[in-house]
């Protein structure tokens, strides 16, 4: 098994490593929370159509990417698109719903997608998987059967229209996903499809390009819900179950620039993120097989100015309405990641370092001594453990590293 050098490097911080394999072999303790949230959720209820926002707050290494990470992992295997974002490095603010949309939609694989849907007009006439993969013009296959080309590339955008007027996608995403398919399925349309991909990654057009394509619409406020809509509907199309959006470091909210000193979202940023949040939990109806999950530090709850509570609106939808409890509740919709570490046990950072070794030997690396960092840090946390445990790399010389 072979590490690259960034999983190395955040191991050696006490982060969650990239490789999601690693991540899975190092968890340990999924059967108080982990064991109930993803057969439950992912398994049942975002299949069926659902639609769900959990937050994860916790202290400092208390594992709340590692548990992020985890449910990549748990998704991906499952056949989710799953999408993990950092909001220190995600690129614009997480005010809005059309900057959400973007970051999502600049991870989606555009070319997979439309290979699937692809497939999947193929399949409505008669092309099984055997036969046409997705990947190359489906009307050769058509004229095979003894029509002309007209008569074949009539038959297939008449398919094609037949699928996505099912998928009841809204009037542009249906423009610019037909142009796609067009592309793909029947001769090759350079410019429209150039124009309809950075439609589709919410990108501005030209007049020109918005005049030939028939792409008139904007990413906006008020059309960004409707074009995340038609985003998971693209989704589930293809042949995914839905969508997962892991959010993670909104310790973002109140944290000032190291720079200039001054907070990195303004109140009104921090005001508007909060809403953003409000409006999914609340378009859970039109918002269908789409799970998201926030997580940041315990400041994020308990901060009266930039906190959850400051925002009354977003307050009240997270609240269980259960008995206020130290104990940690699975069923919660505010997930407490300390709750969670104190719940596996006062033995867990012992049984967890024991299984970290195991781990990291497989791996093939080697014990590094212990890192002068950890002392800043609770002797309980994870992270802590992790520095403890990581190794160094002489496998580096050996070729294990990428």
């Amino acid at each position: 098994m072979a590490l690259v050098v960034e999983d190395l490097i955040n191991l050696r911080n006490g982060a969650a490593p990239i490789n999601l394999n690693l991540v899975c072999d190092m968890t340990l303790g999924t059967d108080i929370w982990l064991d109930r949230f993803i057969p439950y959720y992912l398994d049942r209820f975002i299949p069926a159509g659902g639609s769900k926002v959990k937050v994860l707050l916790g202290s400092e290494g208390s594992g709340k990417s590692h548990l992020l990470r985890y449910i990549q992992m748990s998704a991906q295997a499952r056949h989710y698109t799953a999408v993990y974002l950092s909001a220190h490095t995600a690129g614009p603010k997480l005010c809005d719903i059309p900057n959400l949309y973007r970051l999502i939609a600049s991870t989606i694989d555009m070319d997979a997608l439309i290979t699937e849907l692809s497939r999947k007009v193929a399949e409505s006439l008669g092309y099984g998987a055997a036969i046409y993969s997705g990947r190359d013009k489906l009307l050769p296959y058509v004229m095979e059967e003894g029509y002309g080309a007209p008569d074949s590339a009539r038959e297939i955008r008449m398919a094609t229209a037949r699928l996505l007027k099912n998928a009841d996608l809204s009037p542009a995403c249906f423009t610019c996903i037909f142009t796609l398919l067009k592309d793909r399925l029947i001769a090759d349309d350079l410019e429209g499809a150039r124009a309809a991909k950075r439609w589709f990654y919410g990108e501005k057009l030209e007049r020109f390009e918005r005049r030939d394509s028939g792409l008139f619409e904007t990413l906006q406020n008020a059309t960004a819900r409707r074009w995340l809509d038609s985003l998971l509907k693209l989704i589930t199309l293809s042949g995914q179950q839905g969508l997962v959006v892991l959010i993670d470091d909104l310790d973002v909210l109140y944290e000032r620039s190291p720079e200039t000193g001054r907070y990195l979202y303004t109140p009104a940023n921090v005001k508007d993120t909060y809403e953003l949040f409000r409006q999914l939990i609340d378009d859970a109806d039109l918002l269908q097989n789409f799970l998201l999950v926030l997580a940041g530090r315990r400041a994020m709850l308990e901060d009266d100015r930039r906190g959850i509570r400051s925002y009354e609106a977003l307050w009240m939808r997270l609240q269980t309405g259960l008995v206020p409890t130290s104990r940690f509740n699975p069923l919660s919709d505010i997930v407490d990641t300390d709750a969670h570490l104190k719940a596996l046990g006062d033995d867990f950072p012992a049984r967890l370092t024991k299984h970290l070794s195991t781990v990291f030997n497989q791996y093939g690396l080697k014990k590094k001594p212990r890192d002068p960092a950890c002392g800043t840090l609770p002797s309980p946390a994870l992270k802590t453990v992790v520095i403890n445990s990581v190794f160094l790399t002489e496998q580096a010389q050996m070729g294990g590293v990428q």
